[in-house]
């Protein structure tokens, strides 16, 4: 007589084994092998672990490890049979698929010969056991000065000129950017950088201020000349997704979402007020760039600016200029 026990090793091993009730005979040893899910214990004359294993009926795949190894003869009464964890490592540019038979994430990365730096990021703690863990993503943190030259912008200072044409102007002194170098600690995320901190800036050249005469319509004087507190009317434009993004001549980002605006000549920061004639709705910009560049065009509008105005649809319109600061 025998009975028969079926175990099932952590949902993918039958296991079948045949236990003698009788007696054992002679050269027979009693051997217990330990599983995850318990221990089986069988009579056997070998003494090869492959072969007592094979007796016992388990089937091995890649995910199990035997103590003993199979090829050993079996010493003691005992054979332990470990599952290891299916684990996928993304760290380094690189997908690691590995079993293992670590304990937890900390022994799985030193039988990896992966080492973590100090600031290094990784997903899972180091103490959490494999059995729970399928995929283990290490970000590598990276830390680095750098300096960069940086175009400081030059002011244009404008004089009236009433003898030019019309809409016309001319630079009697042409403005010269200056130069600055920032310094900067950039912190990186696997090679792409996540944020920098400015540490320093050191002005290298300082910037040479333009000197223009204009003579516009009922324009106002910027530092010198006479001022006019009235408006003057031309043709405004606007400009938005295509350049969103880009650098502006004052060393500002263009945001077609700010209300801001490019003039040819006004002093970078000032403040305008300009009137679409078509609804009569006004909005206040900010000049941080040079344009338009079209003969007939006096100011080009940022896409929120057009959008607050009305002008948007229309592309180009007639609007009234007042220079408020």
């Amino acid at each position: 007589m025998s009975k028969v026990k079926t175990l099932l090793l952590s949902g993918t091993l039958a296991v079948t084994t045949a236990v003698a009730t009788s007696s054992m005979s002679v050269g027979q040893q009693e051997v217990t092998i330990l599983t995850e899910e318990g221990p089986v214990t069988l009579k056997t004359s070998e003494t090869k672990v492959k072969n007592i294993v094979n007796e016992a009926n388990i089937t091995l795949s890649e995910k199990h490890k035997v103590y003993p190894s199979l090829d050993e003869q079996l010493k003691t009464d005992y054979i332990a049979i470990k599952e290891g964890s299916k684990v996928k490592i993304f760290v380094d540019g690189q997908v690691k698929e590995t079993i293992s038979w670590a304990l937890n994430v900390e022994e799985l990365l030193k039988e990896q010969d992966i080492t973590l730096n100090d600031e290094d990021i990784i997903a899972v703690p180091l103490d959490k056991e494999l059995k729970d863990i399928n995929n283990i993503e290490i970000t590598r943190v990276d830390r680095k000065v750098v300096t960069e030259s940086k175009n400081i912008p030059y002011q244009s200072e404008m004089y009236i000129d009433r003898s030019l044409p019309p809409g016309s102007s001319r630079t009697v002194i042409a403005g010269k950017k200056g130069v600055k170098e920032v310094t900067y600690e950039i912190v990186y995320h696997d090679g792409e950088e996540k944020e920098r901190t400015v540490l320093e800036k050191e002005v290298v050249t300082q910037p040479k201020d333009a000197k223009v005469y204009a003579n516009q319509r009922n324009m106002v004087a910027s530092r010198g000349g006479s001022s006019n507190s009235a408006g003057y009317v031309g043709v405004a434009s606007w400009y938005g997704s295509k350049f969103h993004g880009n650098g502006t001549a004052s060393g500002e980002t263009y945001d077609k979402n700010a209300l801001t605006a490019a003039h040819r000549y006004l002093p970078f920061g000032t403040r305008v007020q300009v009137t679409f004639l078509q609804t009569g709705r006004s909005v206040v910009v900010r000049i941080n760039d040079r344009g338009p560049f079209a003969d007939n065009r006096i100011i080009d509008l940022s896409e929120a600016a057009a959008k607050e105005i009305g002008l948007r649809p229309h592309g180009v319109g007639r609007v009234e200029i007042k220079i408020l600061d």
